[in-house]
């Protein structure tokens, strides 16, 4: 018996279908050859398909008048550009400053600069201008300014002062990102860190802070806080700073806790000093937000006379449910100044830097990085409760790399690059180079990409490998690019499912990727990159002046 949807006109058809989803469209491509020729002859519901398979998103703008046919030409040539590593194009120009603290979000790049804060909208678009589309300049004391991040979207900017007295660490100063004026949005422009509410009590920050925004969450992470001059420790603090009620919470670890990253809307993931994870998830109340230790990770064994020295993470917090992009229309000039697609927020890749030490010879060391799913850390806390029930104590045992990491990760040597902004999406970038002589020398670009729908052009998505060129010549390119693990410059390193030199387990090969190296070398000492951009950092011999090059995809 015929389906009653079989027998309504194919524009009614592709209406209904039009509210599935891109997983949905491809299995419903099976159930019978009215809905397959349906689904392969509608421009729109094929633009949800290769979006869904690309793992995009289109952002949204005044786009969505342009045809639905030259928006879906022009995600499969966004795509080849990065498939092929081949820029549609290629500006460069100086920036005005430079300095060690800095800032890249929502196409915004940020400098701390003796007089202040200096931000820069970097062009996008490949038939925009050859500059920054719009500058300005916020002056900050440069003499007790400690850090900053930004959140475009928001219009926010977060300024980590030195407190002017010793009962707390810092002051958080939430200004708007556009006028450097208290943010409309804040209840206080001004929280104190590490701040016990306690005139008695004493405190300073020593060491480094690490600051990080998420939708209605600001976090901060003090390292070596003194406490009344005979206690130290590490301090992570976490603030609702749009509620009614300043809530807030506070974490003091006695061990040292390098680096944190927010999972979700909901959970923080930290690192220490050993490598080892801790991720801890929150409810919000409306007078406090209590966090709950949920899981704890540890690092793979080592051989012996073998220690870790440090670890930190790269990559930018995940962005909160319905906020589809870091950009503002504030920021735009105009519609074409905008990305056009974004990665989708499902899932996204984080980098973790680990370097290693040999007890008996110190200067044997040895950096590695390894990239994890976010989904895959966050189903780590139903399979740590698994193992040890659902304790949340702080000090509880960790669960071994065997059991949580062999599967889920991919392990690379470090040449000690800037994972916070080489990552992004499904794709990281890094500079690499042969030789062992000359660091200084021109470099080429590696290109990993991490999205599982590009390896595998299986019934029904080959649909989507016709579109791109051809399914035959397609396996043929991606039988011609490297898909094993590109080692830093020297190490003599590589990775392999079996013992790697200085573990004493074997690290596994979880995370399948496709890597292509540029023919091109570049005259750069560091890279970042975001959904569409490389960027290429260089500075001027002999003078401080910065300079970036911007390979446009």
């Amino acid at each position: 018996m015929h389906s009653k949807l079989t027998q309504l006109p194919v524009e009614l058809i592709c209406h209904v279908l039009n509210y599935l989803t891109a997983h949905e469209l491809v299995r419903a491509r099976q159930i019978c050859r009215t809905i397959k020729t349906a689904i392969d002859h509608s421009e729109l519901l094929q633009y949800t398909i290769d979006l869904g398979f690309f793992r995009m998103t289109e952002i949204p703008s005044d786009r969505r008048r342009v045809p639905v046919a030259t928006r879906r030409k022009e995600l499969r040539e966004f795509e080849s550009s990065w498939r092929n590593l081949r820029y549609r194009r290629r500006c460069d120009f100086p920036l005005l400053t430079s300095g060690p603290v800095y800032e890249f979000v929502g196409g915004i790049y940020a400098l701390a600069r003796e007089n202040g804060l200096h931000f820069s909208v970097l062009p996008h678009n490949p038939h925009s201008e050859s500059k920054p589309t719009r500058t300005w300049h916020h002056p900050v004391d440069m003499t007790t300014m400690v850090d900053f991040t930004f959140c475009p979207s928001q219009d926010l900017l977060v300024i980590v002062m030195a407190s002017n007295d010793h009962h707390h660490c810092h002051d958080l100063h939430l200004r708007s990102l556009r006028t450097n004026s208290p943010h409309p949005h804040a209840v206080q422009p001004i929280l104190k860190s590490i701040d016990e509410g306690s005139t008695t009590e004493f405190f300073h920050g020593a060491g480094p802070v690490k600051i990080q925004v998420l939708g209605k969450y600001t976090a901060i992470l003090c390292r070596e806080v003194f406490a009344n001059d005979n206690d130290m420790g590490d301090y992570l603090q976490l603030w609702n700073w749009m509620t009614d009620k300043v809530a807030k919470f506070t974490i003091r670890f006695p061990e040292t806790m390098n680096d944190f990253v927010f999972l979700s809307e909901d959970s923080l993931l930290l690192v220490a000093d050993d490598g080892s994870i801790e991720i801890y998830s929150f409810l919000d109340g409306q007078a406090s937000i209590t966090p709950r230790h949920t899981a704890r990770l540890s690092m793979p064994n080592l051989m012996k006379d073998w220690q870790p020295a440090d670890a930190f993470i790269g990559g930018r917090p995940t962005l909160p449910i319905g906020m589809t992009a870091e950009y503002p229309r504030p920021w735009a000039e105009n519609e074409l100044s905008l990305p056009m697609f974004h990665p989708t927020l499902d899932d996204q890749l984080l980098a973790f830097h680990v370097t290693l030490f040999r007890t008996t010879n110190e200067n044997d060391m040895h950096s590695f990085v390894f990239f994890m799913f976010r989904t895959e850390l966050l189903r780590l806390q139903t399979l740590y409760e698994q193992h040890f029930g659902s304790q949340q104590d702080p000090e509880g045992p960790f669960l071994p790399y065997s059991i949580w990491g062999k599967h889920r990760t991919q392990w690379f040597p470090d040449s000690y690059v800037d994972w916070q902004n080489s990552v992004y999406g499904y794709r990281t970038v890094e500079l690499v180079t042969e030789s062992k002589m000359f660091p200084t020398e021109p470099r080429r670009l590696l290109v990993r990409d991490f999205n599982p729908s590009l390896l595998f052009f299986k019934p029904p998505l080959k649909v989507v490998a016709e579109e791109m060129g051809g399914e035959e010549e397609y396996r043929s390119e991606e039988r011609g690019i490297s898909i094993s693990a590109v080692g830093s410059p020297g190490s003599g390193l590589s990775i392999h499912s079996g013992v790697t030199r200085p573990f004493a387990e074997p690290l596994g090969k979880g995370l399948p990727h496709r890597e292509v190296i540029s023919k091109e070398s570049f005259n750069a000492a560091e890279v970042m990159m975001d959904e569409g951009r490389i960027l290429l950092f260089s500075r001027r011999e002999g003078k401080d002046l910065l300079r970036v090059e911007i390979l446009i995809m």
